[in-house]
């Protein structure tokens, strides 16, 4: 058996591939669609908070108690704090944790 530097060569760089080229490239592509899809939750959720301390200020001080109106002016932002709350503990209750090299063991 003859020591073959050629081939040490390409069983190295090949392994070199395998082993830290590849699980780069796919924890590349999970960051790239993390960070998209977080950003687009963002401008989501805001937009959502904004209706829905809209919709309760047009409820609370003009429809249901117009004439307590002055009164009552904090409880639309309680109400958009508290579904804040429940929406950010909703999404994070969805977070997992994502292998980067499914399928390999």
């Amino acid at each position: 058996m003859q020591f073959d530097p050629v081939e040490t060569y390409e069983l190295v760089r090949d392994y070199a591939k395998q082993e830290a080229v590849e699980p780069l490239k796919g924890a590349g592509r999970w960051l790239a669609f993390g960070l998209i899809a977080g950003f687009f939750m963002s401008v989501g959720i805001v937009i959502l908070l904004l209706a829905v301390l809209r919709l309760s200020q047009d409820l609370i001080l003009y429809t249901w108690w117009p004439d307590q109106a002055d009164g009552l002016s904090f409880v639309p932002y309680v109400v958009t704090l508290v579904v804040g709350i429940v929406t950010s503990g909703a999404v994070w209750s969805r977070v997992s944790v994502f292998e980067l090299n499914r399928g390999r063991r």
